[in-house]
């Protein structure tokens, strides 16, 4: 998701973006602006620049400028990168003023000019200014040539063609998420029964232990993965559940016969487990929101820019 703010940068400066940034040149240099998650708490933007190869005695005088700049420039922390440098503004109480990002921009930009730092206004891979495009790059802007454009879908394709002749399938993936989830729903049981309380935590850890059984049993990554591990999610509550009743009716005294009957016929029994199963799906509510909207695939991707 792409701010508002953010939005309007790249809009006045005829920029280009990303699902959830906006990019392009500055008076000669490239930058990527963001914000953080629309959950994440305390909200954040952030801007980054595309230096290129910087010295060591470069490096520490772009240091030092910042430094002394900081409060001045209301930037939160910043950190200077292999080939970029980064810029945080924390958004405690008021968002980032769009002034203040030009602010940045155009003090960055001096500074840069004034170190020598060439302009990044060509091919960041091998720094041609021939037939150049923008390029979204594993979710970021940046300025590639043909030709490293080629070579960097080739690798990546090279890379997702090795990945999935490892993988299996999504069956597989679903046994592993299934096996991974069991000593979860063990543990889910026993604080049940022993706490007397169900966990936010174990819904969370649910999740996460689907997510490792999947990958572990090398699932197919997919775009019906996400659904599948939901979906183990969904079991392995109602699993749970089922399990913590009879367990709680047998510490009462019943076999586990009885305990089986009575969950099929009393009505007790049974509002007792409805009440558990609402109260876990309402705790679950979070982990399934990630699993299905918030979590992103680590696919590769390299594609040509959509500008905005």
């Amino acid at each position: 998701m792409i701010f508002p703010k953010a939005k309007k940068i790249g809009r006045d400066l005829g920029w280009y973006k990303t699902n959830h940034k906006v990019f392009g040149l500055y008076k000669g240099y490239f930058f990527n602006v963001s914000d953080a998650s629309i959950i994440h708490t305390p909200q954040f933007k952030y801007v980054s620049v595309t230096t290129g190869y910087v010295t060591e005695e470069q490096r520490q005088q772009i240091k030092t400028e910042l430094t002394i700049n900081k409060k001045r420039l209301k930037f939160t922390l910043f950190e200077i990168r292999e080939n970029t440098i980064y810029f945080k503004f924390t958004e405690n109480l008021m968002p980032t003023k769009i002034k203040t990002v030009y602010a940045l921009f155009d003090f960055v930009v001096d500074l840069l000019k004034k170190l020598n730092i060439p302009e990044q206004n060509r091919c960041h891979s091998c720094e041609t200014n021939e037939k150049i495009t923008y390029y979204d790059l594993n979710h970021t802007g940046v300025l590639l040539c043909d030709d490293c454009f080629k070579q960097i879908d080739n690798k990546f394709n090279k890379i997702e063609l090795e990945r999935i002749s490892k993988e299996k399938n999504y069956l597989t993936g679903f046994l592993g998420a299934i096996m991974f989830s069991i000593p979860a729903i063990i543990l889910w049981v026993l604080l049940a029964v022993y706490l007397g309380e169900i966990s936010s935590g174990m819904a969370f850890a649910i999740a996460l232990v689907g997510f490792l059984g999947y990958d572990y049993f090398k699932g197919f990554r997919g775009k019906l993965t996400r659904y599948i591990i939901f979906f183990t999610n969904i079991v392995s509550i109602f699993v749970a559940n089922v399990i913590t009743v009879i367990a709680l009716l047998v510490k009462q005294g019943l076999t586990i016969n009885q305990a089986i009957f009575e969950f099929q016929n009393n009505p007790s029994a049974n509002e007792i487990f409805m009440k558990n199963s609402i109260l876990s799906f309402i705790l679950s509510f979070i982990p399934w929101i990630w699993v299905l909207f918030i979590r992103k695939d680590d696919k590769l991707i390299i594609k040509p820019a959509e500008k905005l």
